[in-house]
């Protein structure tokens, strides 16, 4: 991993910058990234970068809920089709052809 703030910051923003762009493009991409432990304290002068790149993280959390929710009403629409489908399709008729 990286060894400073700095590399973190740019690893983090590049990151969040390839989920979306995966958003803008379809594709659903997971994502997985931890800050180390041992950087210490964020230094004063990166502050503004941190706060870009907070931002961006937020911007990324509201597409990721958005297509949270349309994904939840896309799975209901389905299954109240498939409930519709299942109420409107004809009874089975069993015919006896052995005799």
């Amino acid at each position: 991993m990286a060894a400073s703030w700095a590399e973190v910051l740019d690893l983090y923003g590049r990151a969040l910058l390839d989920v979306e762009r995966g958003f803008d493009d379809g594709i659903v991409a997971g994502f997985s990234f931890e800050i180390p432990s041992e950087l210490g304290p964020l230094p004063a002068e990166l502050a503004g970068v941190a706060a870009s790149v907070a931002a961006l993280s937020a911007r990324v959390e509201e597409r990721t809920r958005q297509a949270m929710h349309e994904t939840a009403h896309e799975q209901a629409a389905v299954t109240r089709a498939r409930r519709q489908a299942m109420r409107d399709r004809p009874r089975a008729k069993y015919v006896d052809v052995s005799s």
